[in-house]
């Protein structure tokens, strides 16, 4: 778990032992992109997600404490 190694996820309400100082809802976790092949028609499949805002402003939060 990325707690154990000095790095809890924003949000992990069973691992971390921070308060929920951002007032998630949710773990914030996301993949960029993930690519499979389907199971079907065996073609490799790409999908693509920007990163949500919420992400991005909690992200821009925390880099500039670390200032």
């Amino acid at each position: 778990h990325m707690a154990y190694l000095k790095h809890p996820i924003v949000g992990d309400r069973i691992y971390s032992k921070r308060k929920n100082e951002f007032k998630v809802h949710n773990q914030l976790l996301h993949a960029k992109s993930l690519g499979f092949y389907h199971p079907r028609t065996k073609e490799y499949m790409e999908i693509e997600s920007d990163l949500p805002e919420e992400f991005s402003n909690i992200i821009e939060l925390l880099r500039k404490r670390n200032r």
